[in-house]
């Protein structure tokens, strides 16, 4: 029997490992999906809102990750206190769903969790519940919601 050794890294900046991954990834995306993938996947996205004063405030942000022509949005953050009532939430939202209908993209996709109490707002505008996981991260229960985007 083949004897194992074992090591955790929070980080795959060796050269071996990407190395291993890119080789490896390549020849599982071929089978699975008959091309090479890799260009569609895991790229970042980040979007900031900053004020019309001056100086410019920083007052929200947005980071996502585009996979297989889906915007999946990872956080979206709005300074405290301008949630709620200045529609800067759902500004981002609309925005990203202009993006993704101009580069062609089907779906953005997020999750969230009832903690939040931010679920009304994201149907409100137009995402619907797809998956509900029970005691998931941080031992709660999360919700993924998503929009399809209509092509022009």
């Amino acid at each position: 029997m083949m004897e194992f050794k074992i090591d955790f890294l929070f980080e795959d900046a060796e050269e071996e490992i990407k190395s291993f991954f890119k080789r490896e990834w390549l020849s599982a995306n071929i089978l699975h999906f008959g091309r090479d993938i890799s260009e569609e996947i895991n790229k970042p996205l980040t979007v900031v809102v900053r004020s019309d004063s001056s100086p410019p405030q920083l007052v929200a942000a947005a980071r996502c990750i585009i996979m297989g022509n889906t915007l999946r949005v990872s956080q979206l953050l709005v300074k405290e206190d301008l949630r709620k009532s200045h529609g800067v939430g759902s500004f981002i939202l609309k925005q990203l769903e202009e993006l993704a209908r101009h580069k062609k993209w089907h779906k953005i996709r997020l999750s969230t969790s009832k903690k939040h109490q931010n679920i009304e707002f994201y149907k409100k505008n137009g995402y619907t519940v797809e998956a509900k996981l029970e005691n998931d991260a941080f031992q709660t229960t999360w919700y993924i919601l998503s929009k399809f985007i209509v092509k022009e």
